[in-house]
């Protein structure tokens, strides 16, 4: 067959899915996703009108792109060695789509609960906030900072109105808390984050008037807190939308977009394979619960199952239900499931095809069923799922640098290097940027180790008897000049 003639026959394939597709969802054009970021999905009013503490603004999202990624959050370890050194990019990577992209995620002062042979242990770690304070009733009951779950995604999330795995974040009433706020504020409370280290960082100053500048000209500790925080946090994850896709071409009427093996998947996910019936949507997703029968995650004690959206009703029937996530951008950002028993796409696929259980459970959908797909139709779905929704750009929504001079989403000394954030200053004076020198520094910063006279004392550059941020800056900006 000529090219032309299979370009002939590739175009009359996508007119008639798009058609298929067309028809099954009430229209195609409701699944696509807007170009314009302020045209995406934000808290209303309950006159319908956007809701201006959380709107969108460009630089609302610029300064939350910033603070999502920046390791000075992670103050409040009870181990001084890893203060600083984690984010919220750190269990939400953009090379994963915004997933961990492995098993065991460890936040900020964690401990994996998997030993070298796969074995679970566990054994808590306090949070500075549980072991000083006793304020925080989450790290009190389990201090370990590395959750027993697949890390959910960002992607989309302005299409939903719970999040997480359980929906635990969610706004009940307009004026309530928007869920994308309120997982943000969850966050800081179970990983060990605090926002005083920001008041430090002259640099963040402006970005917060200029993101709220209805508080310019405040005292710091007024204009950034906790509130600016989480709505800049918020506005920045609502523009976190996987819509440079093969498949978003496809719904902007590229006939050209997908092959023949992703746009026979395409017809299968909105047909015979049923995937649309949990997964709908311009984000290919939902807030509705099932309970798929999957193995728990492997740092879970055998006596102590994830009993998923339970935990949020207490109604017994949503024992083990779990939220139907996104299915945009997976390729690449396994495990899967809650307890990431499935590795890659396929192995999502197969196993909903088989329609067997991994443990027995008796809230089991209805749906979750064998669908009698034959291998090239898992296959051709695979290609689908896996390929065609692939935004290959999320890169875009990480910031090169930060305001903290700390690299960008982990400051610990490994990820300093492999990300090539290496040239950070010569804290030993011996002419060498090395991992002595940062380890030094980690050493003393915020532990202030006998600052007068001491070993931490050359670290104190600006006289102030504790070793921060600022000074971080000083040593930084001595060898690489002022940035």
């Amino acid at each position: 067959m000529s090219p032309a003639l299979a370009g002939d026959d590739l175009e009359q394939r996508a007119i008639e899915v798009r058609a298929f597709i067309d028809s099954v969802v009430g229209g195609i054009e409701t699944l696509r996703i807007p170009t314009d970021v302020h045209d995406l999905p934000q808290p209303l009013l309950p006159g319908g009108e956007i809701d201006p503490l959380y709107a969108i603004t460009d630089p609302k999202v610029e300064l939350g792109k910033l603070l999502f990624h920046d390791p000075a959050f992670s103050a409040a370890s009870a181990f001084p060695e890893t203060r600083h050194t984690a984010s919220c990019a750190t269990c939400h990577l953009a090379e994963a789509a915004f997933r961990a992209g492995v098993t065991q995620s460890i936040g900020v002062g964690g401990r994996g609960f998997l030993d070298g042979t796969g074995n679970a242990h566990r054994a808590p770690i306090p949070s500075m906030l549980a072991h000083e304070e006793a304020i925080t009733p989450i790290a009190i009951n389990d201090g370990v900072d590395n959750p027993a779950i697949i890390s959910s995604s960002i992607n989309m999330v302005p299409y939903f109105d719970e999040l997480h795995w359980n929906g635990s974040a969610s706004r009940a009433a307009p004026e309530e808390t928007p869920p994308v706020e309120r997982q943000a504020r969850m966050a800081f409370e179970i990983h060990r984050m605090a926002d005083a280290t920001l008041e430090q960082i002259a640099e963040y100053v402006p970005l917060f008037e200029k993101a709220f500048p209805e508080l310019a000209g405040e005292p710091p500790h007024i204009l950034i807190d906790l509130f600016t925080i989480f709505r800049a946090i918020g506005a920045y994850e609502r523009t976190v939308v996987s819509n440079q896709s093969r498949w978003d071409s496809f719904l902007a009427i590229d006939n050209l977009a997908l092959s023949f093996e992703e746009l026979n998947g395409a017809e299968l996910f909105f047909g015979a394979a049923k995937c649309i019936a949990c997964h709908s949507g311009p984000a290919l997703g939902s807030t509705a619960y099932y309970a798929l029968g999957v193995a728990e995650h492997p740092a879970r004690p055998p006596d102590e199952p994830d009993l998923g959206r339970y935990v949020v009703t207490k109604d017994p029937g949503d024992m083990h239900k779990f939220r139907a996530m996104t299915v945009r951008n997976l390729a690449g950002a396994g495990p899967f499931f809650h307890g990431g028993s499935a590795q890659t796409v396929e192995d999502v696929i197969r196993y909903k095809n088989d329609g067997i259980p991994q443990q027995p459970i008796p809230t089991l959908s209805t749906l979750f069923a064998p669908l009698n797909l034959t291998e090239q139709e898992i296959l051709d779905l695979t290609a689908f799922v896996a390929n065609a929704l692939h935004d290959p750009n999320m890169a875009r929504f990480a910031p090169a640098d930060l305001p903290s001079s700390l690299c960008p989403p982990n400051d610990d000394q490994t990820s300093r290097y492999d990300a090539e954030c290496d040239e950070y200053g010569d804290f030993d004076d011996d002419v060498d940027a090395d991992l002595a020198d940062f380890g030094l520094f980690q050493s003393c910063h915020a532990g202030d180790a006998n600052i007068a006279g001491g070993p931490c004392v050359s670290f104190d550059r600006d006289g102030d008897e504790s070793v921060g941020l600022d000074d971080y800056t000083s040593f930084y900006e001595a060898v690489t000049g002022p940035q």
